[in-house]
């Protein structure tokens, strides 16, 4: 999707703290596993502040306490009934201090794709004003001074680094949920999402991007081969049709444009324009290379024909020779129907479709530049 801009994916994807405990402490969730596998794919930015960071150590640094505290009791347990373990002295189980295990996290999280980014740095009475006036995240006692500033962290990191900006926070704080204003007064669009439904809304929005993308991309390749319909019609113009071939009357054609009766003579075909153009259909009856890029581009031609239709039942017409002050007293006048059995000649202009089969250079159109149009074959 070269050169495309995102209209449905977010550009961002940015996780509170609660949604990392929930991926596990080696990331070994399913939901966290495709999550990383759509934002790499994709180049969204799957972020978290340096707050979100330090609030995952703690919780991480809990768990190899707890895990510490077991094994050692565990060798002791095991000892006490005189099986053999190794001797592991309480001493030799060393945890990583909390500055190595944050750089640890940091280094294994941004191979894997994250982005850290900074904390938001304001002055604490703006904080102080939005907890006594409980602006989400903010509730009662204070409660939601560091989710405030994750918030903020992704504010700023949304407005700084996005032109319209498009993000989604996965989090499963009420509070934080709330607080769509923080991104809205700065113009961001923002979604709140539960870890259970984030790997689902990007694949519905990938679907709609797809979507998108395919329309956008026809519209591209369409405005290419405009610059060439000139030469196109006038190729049109110049190549022998073989109007007898035509089914002029197609069966799914509106009633409005079909013809009643038989076809005379045609009396001109103009090419008029390129209404339609379809790139990567295969063209029946051409042996396309590898190396070029099918495409069928539907002229529309305008032809006056002479139609020979006959006056049978539904043709019938009831015809009168009455002027308008004629009418008086003795009216309503009866009209009788007549019938013409004759057959009636008139010229008419009807509009019908020709394929021109062209190609395109293979290789630059799979980096979406469509280039060296080339025309095949005609009707």
């Amino acid at each position: 999707m070269t050169d495309y801009v995102w209209k449905h994916l977010p550009y961002a994807v940015y996780l509170d703290t609660n949604a990392l405990r929930s991926a596990g402490p080696s990331l070994n969730k399913a939901w966290i596993s495709e999550l990383l596998s759509i934002t790499n794919e994709y180049r969204i930015s799957l972020c978290i502040s340096k707050l979100v960071l330090m609030e995952w150590c703690e919780h991480i640094n809990e768990i190899l306490q707890n895990n510490r505290q077991k094994l050692l009791s565990s060798i002791s347990l095991l000892k006490e009934y005189e099986i053999q373990v190794p001797n592991i002295e309480s001493q030799e189980v060393r945890l990583p201090q909390q500055s190595e295990l944050v750089e640890m996290v940091k280094m294994k999280l941004t191979n894997i794709g994250f982005t850290i980014i900074d904390n938001w740095d304001a002055p604490l009475s703006l904080l102080l004003n939005e907890a006594v006036e409980k602006k989400p995240p903010f509730e009662n006692g204070g409660k939601g001074l560091c989710d405030a500033v994750i918030l903020e962290s992704y504010v700023k990191h949304a407005k700084d680094n996005f032109t319209d900006p498009r993000v989604l926070v996965v989090s499963n704080d009420a509070a934080v949920k709330r607080s769509e204003d923080r991104f809205k007064k700065h113009k961001i669009t923002v979604d709140f999402i539960s870890e259970s439904d984030i790997v689902t809304k990007l694949k519905s929005l990938l679907k709609d991007e797809l979507a998108t993308y395919i329309k956008e991309r026809e519209s591209r390749l369409k405005n290419y081969i405009l610059r060439y319909e000139k030469d196109i019609l006038d190729q049109v113009r110049k190549t022998p049709l073989k109007i007898t071939d035509w089914v002029l009357n197609n069966p799914f054609m509106k009633d409005e444009d079909k013809i009643h009766g038989s076809i005379e003579k045609i009396l001109s075909v103009r090419p008029n324009e390129i209404v339609q153009v379809v790139g990567g259909a295969p063209i029946y009856g051409v042996e396309i290379p590898p190396d070029r890029y099918p495409v069928q581009i539907f002229v529309e031609l305008e032809l006056d024909i002479v139609v020979s239709e006959y006056g049978f039942g539904f043709l019938s017409q009831t015809r009168a020779i009455v002027q308008p002050d004629m009418i008086d007293d003795s009216s309503p006048i009866k009209l009788d129907k007549t019938f013409n059995w004759k057959p009636q000649e008139f010229t008419k202009t009807i509009k019908r479709s020709i394929t021109v089969y062209a190609t395109l250079d293979a290789e630059k159109e799979k980096n979406n530049i469509f280039d060296d149009f080339r025309i095949e074959k005609i009707g």
